[in-house]
């Protein structure tokens, strides 16, 4: 119990509270990466889901990564707005 302890609080810390949505196997998961951003995790899982998709069906895949770049530009300023506002 010692040790996930510690591992929620690194969340905590980096992530200013823990996210919306995430869940005990994203926490596993960060450990594993010892990666403990949400943003920089959620970033990661994308890569890993195009990278997976790329191989298994190459046009499908370049369609979802520019549509993936077009929302991330939109809802990253989205995102930098709610932060300012708080």
């Amino acid at each position: 119990m010692g040790k996930m302890k510690e591992i929620c609080m690194e969340i905590i810390e980096a992530n200013e509270g823990i996210p919306e949505g995430m869940t005990i196997a994203d926490v596993a998961r960060m450990k594993e990466l010892e990666m403990y951003n949400w943003e920089e995790y959620e970033q990661q899982q994308e890569k890993n889901r195009v990278q997976s998709l790329k191989s298994e069906n190459p046009k499908e895949a370049k369609k979802i990564e520019q549509i993936s770049k077009k929302f991330s530009a939109k809802y990253g300023g989205a995102r930098e707005e709610k932060e300012s506002e708080q």
